[in-house]
């Protein structure tokens, strides 16, 4: 059994529909023993460069009460639960200012993704040709693994939730996996997609197997839970799928530590 959840979003986030609190009691009733917060920090780049957002440091949650609120928690549930600090920071490479100004918080971990291809449409929402898709959101994904410093790499194939079916380029596939390997950056193996639209996790477990063939070793299981009952969403199940000799862990004070 997996005890460590590490992509959790509480009513921080802009779409948290649990408070951190709520996650902790039914994380303690799960049996997860680690639980990281990892809210959202996103800019759309359309608004963006337009001069929409003035002050794009108060667009996202309040820190100082986030910080807060993981103290009271740990001071009333540890050692029953361990509740460590994240964000989920969306294209930091277009948003580098930003990124830094967040990096240098005390977080311990650092989560990257895309969200908002196609100059700031979220996947879903876009009328978009599959491969061009694909194309795209694989260009900035690796922009954003060579600019960024972090210590995970969310969901990697996260528009495959949209498509009926996901065709992936052979060679930026490789390029990507290569330079998470080389940055040692752990793969987040997402579950938020297994019994929803796909029976699979994000990336799927032909990507995985690619990851460990070409000698990454290094996963963080996350239910990507906005909700609280969807805390360790199908972590069972997906860990009898993955292949053997993967190193499974979780982030402490930005460091990867196996379970």
């Amino acid at each position: 059994m997996i005890v460590a959840d590490f992509h959790v979003h509480s009513t921080f986030s802009v779409d948290g529909m649990s408070t951190m609190e709520q996650h902790c009691i039914m994380a303690m009733q799960k049996g997860i023993k680690k639980i990281c917060f990892t809210e959202h920090v996103d800019y759309n780049i359309a608004e963006y460069n337009v001069g929409k957002v003035k002050d794009n440091r108060k667009q996202n949650f309040n820190i100082n009460e986030y910080f807060n609120e993981i103290e009271r928690l740990n001071t009333l549930y540890y050692p029953s639960i361990e509740i460590l600090s994240g964000i989920e920071f969306s294209e930091p490479h277009l948003f580098k200012d930003e990124f830094e100004y967040y990096s240098s918080l005390p977080f311990d971990y650092i989560l990257a993704s895309i969200h908002h291809c196609y100059n700031g449409v979220f996947p879903g929402k876009a009328n978009i040709e599959e491969g061009q898709a694909m194309k795209e959101y694989y260009s900035l994904m690796k922009e954003s693994l060579e600019y960024c410093l972090c210590q995970g790499i969310a969901h990697l194939d996260f528009p495959r939730r949209y498509f009926d079916s996901w065709e992936i380029e052979e060679n930026m596939l490789s390029d990507i996996l290569l330079t998470i390997i080389k940055k040692d950056i752990a793969l987040e193996v997402n579950t938020s997609s297994v019994n929803e639209n796909c029976v699979e996790p994000l990336p799927s477990f032909s990507v995985i197997e690619r990851y460990q063939s070409m000698g990454g070793k290094k996963i963080i299981l996350g239910s990507d839970a906005h909700d609280c009952k969807n805390l360790g969403n199908a972590f069972e199940e997906t860990m009898k799928r993955l292949p053997r000799g993967l190193n499974p862990g979780y982030i402490k004070g930005r460091k990867f530590m196996s379970l």
